[in-house]
């Protein structure tokens, strides 16, 4: 019986094929296998028992999405082998860069072994991945390392079926592959010395240096140009970061995992004030390559921080890294794209992303709507990220930073030509936000524009695959409003592919400039007026506009407090509010309105100390979301309720209202594949866009 399968899934990059051998062999299966396109098609011979116990084991190893099989005719095979690839193309799967496995750290540490301290070790469970492809299907001539000849070693193991290394794309030893400029221990030298080392990593340059020397520190924020938000720490260890942050066994999974992303962590011991700022979290994360662990190994814990000016691109370039002015180790492999630390946080059981990139870009979240044609989707400016919708798989780019700064902009475009390259995909349709003055809805003639926050709430919806009715609150600091306000405290019914919006915070005038979203103060001036000027300008609507922003009244409530005046960078009054909050033993108890100018009386004639009056700023919000929800429950019988828009990063709130609204029977979802930020935009424009079809 002969039988040819086609898997789809994760099966590239991840030693699909060398697995099929492997078991071949074991159950004496005969035929081929090779890579097609994103997907891999598999012809064996064999009786139908054996068949299927071999399919069911081999379908067992790996994310599977979806695979064919056909009965073909009757084919006499001698042996089974792994043969060129073809490039037709379906739905294309490309694995996501993977932190060394177990074994390949074992062997690094391992002084009998031949890879002893090699900084590019890997194999068919680990390595680089998506930095380093040309193009599909997967194999040595299409990624960056097709420069590098294997070495009789290598290539023994490479054609080797028993072995771990057969058909790893990415193989080399300390006799072959990439080198570095300068050795492992000169770099550790160079940090125990007190200075900064640049570091080539997998999707671009880090910057590094000691946490305990505040002048080292400094001097990074003094390059990228960074004041006082928090840097990330890399540990050399879990048992290393366990001395310094409470971590529970979400956090301990997602710190382990493959992608190595940077947890936000509760302090249990600070650094200098330079490193972690005034933030109650520690940004901690573990090695994620070869090189990091060794340098580690001998010197822990780091700050380790992207080497880029504040907003703009990781930088892969070896010459411009020259002009930071620095200590270097590099090495001669390419990178592709740039690719930054995704950083997440656990808040209520539940992953949160504040940033989604290296580790999880450019995985596929599936949807239950079907693109008619291939769609892009362009997200926002802020915390930028764009889309492909293809079938029903939603392929989220990495993070880019803020489209205002050119080199980001620069690096978005680029990497929409790549990423459709990459995946054959075509902009068949265009979909951006609907703010007119964009960058993002500006670079193409668009198809659709949508409004930013029901594209919150759909990114909700879509990851979930809600259906029926939905109440979903969008909330955050700023979006362009269907009436040309600025909107940013959304209430919406999403119900038969339409969206209603039902509450928001009362309007306040406020002045149309960027400075609002950065001055506390004067967001608090234009709520309760004594700013001269402001008074003015809202009285004769001199260069206003209407606003329901939650994010300003937040910065009014710190302006008013005197914990925070000025946004150094985005949410940092927020931040320390919610920071004030938590050192509160009982919440001031403030009556549920949605006037901010009647909350921020509140607080303003309350006598109570600030921390009491923060904490029940926080509360009052969470309630009043619970009573807008038994509102609605009651008049639209709605129980589904959805959370989304950067408000919700802050860990009261969201764990609260959960709490709440869970406590009187409630079904509650929030984002937990993408950032609930405007990284997280794409996803809801993809969404909406199949309504319009």
């Amino acid at each position: 019986m002969t039988v040819k399968l086609t898997f789809r899934g994760i099966v590239q990059g991840i030693g699909f094929r060398p697995t099929a051998q492997r078991l071949a062999l074991e159950y004496d299966v005969k035929g081929q296998i090779k890579n097609s396109g994103g997907s891999v098609e598999l012809i064996i011979s064999k009786d139908s028992q054996t068949l299927d116990k071999y399919i069911q084991r081999l379908v067992s190893m790996f994310e599977i999405k979806s695979f064919e099989r056909e009965e073909i005719d009757e084919t006499a095979f001698d042996d089974f082998k792994i043969v060129s690839s073809s490039r037709d193309f379906d739905t294309p799967f490309i694995t996501p860069d993977l932190a060394p496995c177990p074994d390949c750290e074992r062997e690094l540490m391992d002084s009998k072994s031949r890879r002893f301290h090699h900084p590019f070790i890997s194999c068919i469970n680990c390595g680089p991945r998506y930095t380093i492809i040309k193009n599909l299907p997967y194999d040595r001539e299409n990624i960056t390392m097709s420069h590098f000849e294997m070495c009789k070693g290598c290539q023994k193991e490479y054609t080797t079926p028993s072995d771990r290394r057969c058909h790893a794309q990415t193989i080399a030893c300390n006799d072959c592959g990439p080198v570095t400029n300068i050795t492992v221990e000169k770099a550790v030298e160079i940090l125990k010395s007190g200075k900064i080392l640049a570091i080539k990593d997998i999707g671009g340059y880090h910057l590094a240096c000691r946490t305990d020397i505040p002048e080292n520190v400094n001097e990074i924020r003094k390059i990228k140009g960074r004041e006082k938000k928090p840097f990330a720490v890399m540990f050399s260890s879990l048992e290393q970061i366990e001395e310094y942050c409470l971590v529970n066994d979400k956090e301990k999974e997602l710190l382990l995992s493959t992608a190595r992303p940077i947890v936000l962590l509760e302090k249990k011991k600070d650094f200098d004030k330079s490193v972690c700022g005034e933030s109650d979290y520690i940004g901690a994360f573990l090695p994620c390559n070869p090189l990091q662990i060794l340098i580690l190994d001998e010197i822990s814990p780091l700050v380790m921080t992207s080497a880029n000016i504040s907003g703009e691109p990781i930088i892969i370039n070896d010459k411009e890294i020259e002009k930071l002015g620095v200590d270097i180790i590099s090495h001669n492999r390419e990178i592709l794209t740039s690719l930054d630390d995704s950083i997440l946080k656990v808040t209520a059981g539940r992953t949160q992303f504040i940033r989604r990139a290296r580790g999880y870009v450019p995985l596929a979240i599936e949807i239950d709507k079907k693109a008619k044609k291939d769609t892009l989707c362009l997200g926002g400016d802020l915390k930028s990220a764009f889309a492909f919708h293809h079938d029903k798989y939603v392929f989220m780019s990495q993070h880019f930073g803020d489209l205002e700064d050119a080199d980001a902009l620069m690096a978005f475009k680029s990497n929409i030509k790549r990423f459709a390259d990459l995946h054959s995909f075509k902009a068949e349709k265009i979909v951006a936000d609907r703010h007119p003055n964009y960058y993002s809805s500006n670079l193409f003639d668009n198809d659709l524009t949508v409004q930013h926050h029901k594209a919150h709430i759909a990114s909700v919806i879509a990851e979930h695959k809600l259906k029926g009715k939905v109440l979903g609150f969008a909330f955050d600091g700023t979006g362009y409003g269907d009436d040309g306000a600025v909107w940013g405290s959304e209430v919406f019914i999403f119900d038969e592919n339409k969206f209603e919006r039902k509450e928001h915070l009362d309007y306040t005038k406020m002045p149309a400039s960027d400075e609002i979203s950065k001055n506390a103060d004067l967001a608090l001036a234009c709520y309760l007026g004594g700013n001269s000027l402001i008074d003015k300008a809202i009285e004769n609507n001199i260069n206003t506009v209407k606003s329901s922003s939650m994010g300003r009244l937040f910065d009014a409530v710190s302006a008013l407090l005197d914990i925070k005046h000025y946004n150094n960078y985005e949410g940092e009054c927020a931040c320390a509010l919610e920071s004030t909050a938590r050192t509160a033993k009982k919440a001031y108890p403030l009556e549920i309105s949605l006037n901010p100018i009647e909350i921020l009386t509140q607080i303003k004639n309350a006598n109570a100390p600030k921390e009491e009056l923060a904490l029940g700023f926080h509360m009052m919000i969470c309630e009043m979301i619970l009573e807008l929800c038994e509102k609605h429950r009651k008049s639209d019988g709605i129980n589904q309720i959805v959370l989304s828009g950067g408000t919700f990063n802050n860990k009261i709130i969201t764990e609260n209202t959960i709490r709440l609204l869970e406590e009187k029977g409630f079904d509650i979802y929030i984002n937990e594949q993408v950032p609930c930020g405007d990284g997280g935009l794409a996803l809801g424009q993809a969404f909406i866009a199949c309504l319009e079809e």
